[in-house]
């Protein structure tokens, strides 16, 4: 993954590009949950899952691979930058979160009621779930560039098809419950295979 030579279309890695790439992925993220929280209150039943399902799946995507196609990383250097992207995201997302979404009423707080009215005991475990989505998401970019550029649907259409696949079986199977947890749970799981097919085929 390491190169002598930098790539001519490398974008860079100074504070301005990382922390408004950052911000940029935070906002994306707002709009995403807002947009899922409002169709969550006007569906229901199976088509409320259908419908979480593939917003979850492409929040997955965004946050996994678009710190990446702004960066480009191609060396272990410009991955880590990519996964302080990722972790920007999330600060950004918290910070709107607290100040827009929840005096707003958008949803409902459940897990900071199990924390007895704290959140700090989740929000970091997101936080470093956002900055690993985007490293792995770096890492399989400089995989698949091998030095060079790679589009978004070429990044994503493996993941893609084996989420929905494994989404397939375990509702087919009832492995687990018909929600759009399962489906974020099938992209970790579609990721991490993705992550492993990379290396594989970055050394032919």
């Amino acid at each position: 993954m390491t190169s002598a030579v930098q790539p001519a279309d490398q974008t860079g890695y100074d504070a301005r590009t990382i922390v408004g790439s950052g911000v940029k992925l935070g906002i994306v993220t707002t709009v995403g949950v807002v947009v899922f929280a409002l169709l969550s209150r006007a569906i229901g039943g199976t088509t409320e899952v259908v419908v979480q399902s593939i917003l979850v799946l492409l929040g997955g995507l965004v946050f996994s691979f678009l710190a990446a196609m702004w960066l480009k990383p191609h060396d272990v250097d410009s991955i880590a930058w990519t996964a302080l992207v990722g972790l920007l995201g999330a600060l950004t997302f918290t910070v709107l979160d607290t100040a827009i979404l929840r005096p707003l009423n958008l949803y409902h707080w459940t897990w900071d009621q199990i924390g007895g009215g704290s959140g700090f005991w989740y929000i970091p475990v997101w936080w470093m779930g956002a900055a690993t989505l985007a490293w792995l998401g770096a890492w399989i970019y400089s995989l698949a560039s091998r030095g060079g550029t790679v589009g978004f649907a070429t990044l994503a259409g493996r993941p893609v098809v084996i989420a929905l696949a494994l989404f397939v079986v375990q509702g087919l199977t009832r492995i687990g419950p018909f929600t759009a947890a399962m489906m974020a749970l099938a992209f970790c799981r579609a990721l991490g295979g993705e992550g492993v097919v990379a290396a594989v085929l970055a050394r032919k």
